[in-house]
């Protein structure tokens, strides 16, 4: 349906939703209010003053904002931004809108996002400390790889640290990864991530943000971002946190969502690990491999090795030798170096390439085995 208005343009059903999403101060349940007395965003536009002061629980500061909004729309202005930034937008009454977004006590009225929004079976969001250790970094960095070559898409939030090496695992894993983020999309922060955020991109992902162009990272946007990254997916998985950590935020949303949260273990009396290890004291479900994340969420792995062809992911001729000399009878490390006539600090690498691609696991000691 289309009518004339908002500058005597020509103006279609997304627009006036477009509109009714964005006006300031009145959140989702108040809208829902209003389409109650008024069938669509259209008439909502047209609705005289006296008629909106009539709606159940619409206040008059409600009022003033729903017409001072119609005021100021443009939809050209609106289509011409959101074009020159690559963006597209998923307001909440739009069929694009994740659904699982919509049982959150406070959903973002509309999402912008840039590359695509995740429609994958299976989703595990990977959080954790900006200021992560070496152990850190490569835990998030692995897990998130095995996750995406089972087809398992990865979530985040493009933050230093675990969130942009979870992001750059599940790259290397040949899946797709998405950020949400705390500033508007079209904006990559930090600048140091600008590589990843246009891979993410590039291979099939998304960046999505609820708030417009234009809008600037703030302390405050980020815990609310966190609860988008909650509801997205199912499952969390918390590699390092602190204490008092925007990552347990994720984790407490997830858990009243009825999702699951994983934790990685860490080390008594590191900092960077108590936040973790208090997750796993109230009964979060501790993983010490990906595969773990796999059975609980039912997923049958193939060991990454259908996305590693469809995907285009190509082992080095010296790594294809290695992976076909591992059995799923355990071998140490010596034995596949006498094997293959390597070096041993050669075959380490080629298994840790192996390990990343979650084509094989490593039991006990340097011993190792391929993935059923």
């Amino acid at each position: 349906m289309t009518g004339k208005g908002c500058g005597g343009d020509d103006v279609t059903r997304e627009e006036y939703e477009f509109w009714l999403c964005g006006i300031q101060g009145i959140g989702v349940k108040k809208l829902l209010k209003l389409l109650q007395e008024f069938p669509t965003a259209e008439e909502i536009f047209a609705a005289p003053e006296e008629r909106l002061h009539k709606v159940s629980g619409i206040t008059q500061k409600d009022v003033h904002n729903i017409v001072e909004s119609r005021k100021k729309y443009n939809p050209v202005y609106w289509n011409k931004l959101l074009s020159s930034y690559q963006l597209k937008c998923a307001g909440f009454f739009s069929h694009e809108y994740p659904r699982e977004c919509r049982h959150l006590h406070q959903p973002p009225k509309r999402l912008f996002y840039r590359g695509n929004m995740p429609v994958e079976r299976f989703r595990v969001a990977v959080v954790g400390a900006r200021d992560c250790s070496l152990y850190g970094r490569e835990t998030a960095r692995d897990f998130s790889a095995f996750l995406s070559a089972n087809g398992v898409a990865v979530i985040s939030g493009l933050a230093r640290g675990i969130d942009g090496w979870a992001h750059q695992g599940a790259l290397e894993g040949g899946g797709t990864t998405y950020a949400v983020l705390g500033n508007s999309a079209e904006i990559c922060y930090p600048k140091e991530h600008e590589r990843l955020y246009h891979s993410i991109i590039r291979h099939g992902g998304g960046i999505l943000s609820e708030y417009p162009p234009g809008t600037e990272a703030r302390p405050s946007y980020f815990p609310m971002r966190n609860r988008i990254i909650g509801a997205l997916s199912d499952g969390v998985l918390v590699v390092e946190a602190r204490a008092k950590s925007g990552s347990l935020i994720t984790a407490d949303l997830a858990l009243e969502l009825g999702k699951e949260v994983f934790v990685i273990p860490g080390r008594v009396r590191d900092a960077l690990s108590e936040g973790c290890n208090n997750l796993i004291k109230q009964g979060a479900c501790l993983v010490t491999e990906p595969g773990e994340i796999l059975d609980c969420l039912g997923i049958v792995p193939d060991g990454g090795r259908k996305n590693l062809r469809n995907l285009n992911i190509r082992l080095e001729t010296k790594e294809k030798m290695v992976y076909d000399s591992v059995s799923f009878e355990p071998k140490h490390i010596s034995v596949l170096a006498e094997e293959q006539k390597m070096e041993q600090a050669e075959m380490m690498r080629c298994l840790l390439t192996l390990l990343k691609y979650g084509m094989i696991r490593e039991i006990g000691n340097h011993y190792y085995v391929k993935r059923n």
